[in-house]
């Protein structure tokens, strides 16, 4: 297993994995499969290409040949010492494996390289099984939510958690 950052010329291996996560996980995410399988090639595209390079968002695989897990950081851009994990999902035969785990350590070893001081994860309140998945990893519960859904919040602070390069 190997982990590392989308490059520019993914969108289809990036589309690919992002529509099963929403079709096999769809209480996981905000997103639908409904609406992301209508978006444009170039939609995908960019968003690939944006999340290649740069600090300000990145989006992550776990490779086992092809893509199996994937992750992604993108800066809060009214608080931008705060990145939002997002569309985090592995695939059912590679969980429990410490895939995810792994992976989600990948992407906060990057976001620790780009001068972000919190990783903030926000999870529907049904998911216990992911929210003790993140407190397990470090990330604490907070009491107010981020968005008016209720989610819970945990953060991951970068600053008291020494992190290796990716």
């Amino acid at each position: 297993m190997t982990f590392r950052r989308i490059n520019r010329n993914e969108a289809g291996s990036y589309r690919k994995i992002r529509l099963e996560s929403l079709r096999e996980s769809p209480e996981a995410f905000c997103s639908t499969y409904d609406e992301a399988v209508l978006r444009s090639q170039e939609s995908w595209e960019v968003q690939a290409s944006q999340s290649a390079a740069g600090s300000d968002r990145a989006t992550f695989f776990a490779m086992h040949g092809d893509p199996v897990g994937l992750a992604a950081i993108y800066r809060d851009e009214k608080i931008p010492v705060i990145g939002d994990l997002i569309q985090a999902w592995v695939a059912p035969e590679h969980r429990g494996t410490g895939t995810a785990e792994a992976l989600i350590n990948f992407a906060i070893s990057w976001a620790a390289q780009q001068d972000f001081q919190t990783i903030r994860a926000e999870v529907t309140p049904s998911n216990s099984q992911v929210i003790g998945f993140y407190e397990r990893l470090g990330f604490l519960r907070v009491e107010e939510a981020h968005i008016p859904q209720a989610d819970v919040v945990l953060n991951y602070n970068l600053q008291s958690a020494p992190h290796q390069a990716p």
